[in-house]
């Protein structure tokens, strides 16, 4: 059963508006005449949207549904890359790499004063380089 099919199949006085649009009740609030906006894209998948401000979570709940529900299946075929998930944004990661490189740059700057470092100075620097170059792998897809 396609995505649309499954949920107007759960909702109460459904009617199209359009080609791929319905108006329902909406079943996350006391609804006296239709509020729930129902679409369909050309992809496939459903989009909510309740005039009373209700949830999308609340109306699929409602219904005995789950956001993947609003979704058609995937047909992979296997090759797809395998994508890893980020765990920065850009801009966190460019905030950690500026704290990393200040440490080592200062860290740089004392030893060619002839600064000595002592065990937590050094044991520090040496997280600050493993952070850049784990940014550096995240962001830029090198292989260590």
């Amino acid at each position: 059963m396609s995505p649309i099919d499954q949920i107007l199949s759960r909702l109460v006085n459904v009617r199209q508006r359009q080609d791929a649009q319905w108006l329902a009740i909406c079943p996350s609030h006391e609804d006296k005449k239709p509020s729930l906006s129902i679409r369909e894209t050309s992809e496939g998948s459903v989009l909510l949207h309740c005039f009373a401000s209700c949830k999308t979570q609340d109306v699929l709940e409602s219904i005995g549904l789950n956001p993947s529900s609003l979704f058609p299946p995937r047909n992979l075929s296997g090759r797809e890359p395998k994508r890893t998930p980020r765990l920065l944004t850009a801009s966190q990661a460019l905030e950690l790499l500026g704290t990393e490189a200040m440490v080592v740059a200062v860290t740089a700057g004392n030893l060619s004063k002839g600064v000595s470092l002592n065990s937590h100075d050094l044991k520090r620097c040496q997280i600050s380089a493993t952070r850049i170059f784990w940014i550096q792998d995240q962001f830029m897809g090198t292989n260590r």
